[in-house]
């Protein structure tokens, strides 16, 4: 079963960050983004990636 949400917009509270605004248009649908939890399932949409103490 695949993990479905929505993020309120202006979450990152900075107006010129891309990721401000980019979740209206799945509020106004009432529509919602997958979640992606699996490496596997990652690929082809992660633009860097993040490795603490490492």
């Amino acid at each position: 079963m695949a993990v479905m949400a929505v993020m309120a917009a202006g979450q990152s509270g900075n107006p010129a960050s891309p990721h401000f605004a980019d979740q209206i248009r799945h509020h106004a649908e009432r529509g919602l983004r997958p979640v992606y939890f699996h490496p596997e399932d990652l690929k082809g949409h992660v633009k860097r990636g993040y490795h603490p103490g490492g």
